[in-house]
């Protein structure tokens, strides 16, 4: 494989460990950590961004956290802190890279997975944002076991 081939991430994997943790009481977001930890590469590399965001998102003091448009700016600043950028959302179908989807994905995943309702809620929110949802909304149901 030469340096410009990538290695697709392993998405299920990753999300069949974390579940496996969940299962034996360990919180999501350390489950997430571990798992990203064992696996390496690329998920390595992906998670702590996608962990930052969604701190970023939730804790109230940040500015971010006051955006009415929260998830939005969430994923469109998601490798920077939120410095009230002049953002005007988009409701309009975009692909996005493997890399991108998988950190938005686990942005929603982690946000709303203390929710009763985890999938229904995480489903929600992503079809409020812009980017391609369908690639997002694959991996959440497989996060939270959708069938």
């Amino acid at each position: 494989m030469s340096e410009i081939e990538k290695k697709p991430l392993e998405t299920e994997k990753f999300y069949t460990e974390v579940k496996k943790n969940v299962k034996n009481s360990m919180a999501y977001r350390d489950a997430v950590q571990l798992v990203a930890v064992m696996i390496g590469g690329e998920i390595a590399r992906l998670v702590s961004p996608a962990i930052n965001k969604y701190q970023e998102a939730i804790y109230e003091k940040t500015e971010l956290s006051q955006q009415p448009n929260v998830d939005e700016c969430a994923l469109a600043s998601m490798t920077k802190l939120w410095h009230g950028e002049n953002f005007e959302g988009s409701t309009e179908q975009m692909s996005c890279t493997e890399e991108e989807t998988f950190l938005d994905s686990l942005y929603f995943v982690l946000k709303y997975a203390k929710s009763e309702n985890a999938l229904e809620d995480a489903l929600v929110a992503n079809d409020t944002v812009c980017g391609d949802k369908k690639a997002r909304k694959v991996i959440i149901e497989m996060a939270f076991d959708a069938k």
